[in-house]
C-alpha cells in the first residue's frame, strides 16, 4: 500500500470515527434532556407524596395513613 494510500484510509476512518461522536453527542444530549425531564417528575411526585402524607397525618378526621381500616 504506497502513502497516498494509507493516508486516504486514515483519513476516510477519521471521518467515520468523527461522524460517530457526533452521533453520540446527540445521543448524550437527547439522554441528558430525558434524565433532566424524569428528575423533575420524580421531585414533583415527591412534593405530592409529602403533601399527602401530611395531609394524611393532619386530617379532619380522616383515616392515618398506618391504620387500618375498619372492615379487617
Amino acid at each position: 500500500m504506497s502513502d497516498a494510500e494509507s493516508i486516504t484510509e486514515l483519513q476516510s476512518q477519521l471521518t467515520h470515527l468523527e461522524r460517530h461522536i457526533a452521533e453520540q453527542d446527540a445521543e448524550f444530549y437527547q439522554l441528558a434532556k430525558r434524565v433532566d425531564a424524569l428528575t423533575q417528575l420524580v421531585q414533583a411526585q415527591k412534593a405530592q407524596l409529602s403533601t399527602l402524607s401530611a395531609g394524611a397525618v393532619a386530617g379532619d378526621g380522616d383515616m392515618p395513613a398506618n391504620e387500618k381500616p375498619p372492615h379487617y
